[in-house]
């Protein structure tokens, strides 16, 4: 009998209540935060992802002058500091003619910088395919750009690539042309 009194006693007993219920939520507390921050940090990492390939696709757009090697090499690094993290960044950018005749995009020129490689007449194919119908004859450029995430906790989300295709048509010339620095103009 003296035990059943005690245990009614320590169970109707509310001293102590919150240091108990705070032990208990505080690891909750801290997972959902650090789980928010990564989401947070993800989605933001991908809006300037976006933005920085349509800031890189508009400066092409605006290009009247042929471009070359060096220019690639400073929209490369535009990119990286437009994103502003230490991950592995890579871009591409390829210009486009729309063949009326045939119904098809043909590749005028592609360079790339970072992992990827620039494209060939193989593999335009899955690109030309998303994109959009134009006029016989015009161009379009087509920037893409990969960036390597890590979150920076794992909670709920893993390593991805984050990927954008944009397309642009040049705004001041007819076509984005490319010198090879060796006198040939594409």
């Amino acid at each position: 009998m003296k035990n059943r009194t005690f245990l009614n006693r320590f169970v109707r007993d509310t001293e102590g209540s919150y240091s108990i219920e705070t032990i208990l939520l505080l690891p909750m507390l801290a997972w959902a935060i650090l789980a928010f921050f990564s989401y947070f940090d993800g989605l933001r990492l991908a809006n300037v992802n976006i933005k920085a390939a349509h800031t890189i696709s508009d400066v092409l757009s605006r290009e009247t002058a042929p471009i070359g090697d060096s220019y690639v090499d400073g929209t490369d690094r535009l990119l990286k500091f437009l994103v502003n993290r230490p991950y592995d960044t890579s871009l591409r950018i390829s210009v486009y003619r729309y063949d009326g005749e045939d119904r098809q995009f043909d590749l005028v020129w592609s360079k790339a910088r970072g992992l990827k490689t620039a494209l060939d007449d193989t593999a335009t194919a899955a690109v030309s395919q998303r994109l959009p119908v134009t006029a016989n004859g015009d161009t379009v450029i087509v920037v893409e750009t990969w960036m390597d995430y890590v979150p920076p906790f794992v909670m709920g989300l893993s390593e991805t690539t984050l990927y954008n295709f944009v397309v642009t048509s040049p705004r001041f010339a007819p076509q984005l042309k490319w010198d090879d620095g060796h006198g040939t103009i594409s």
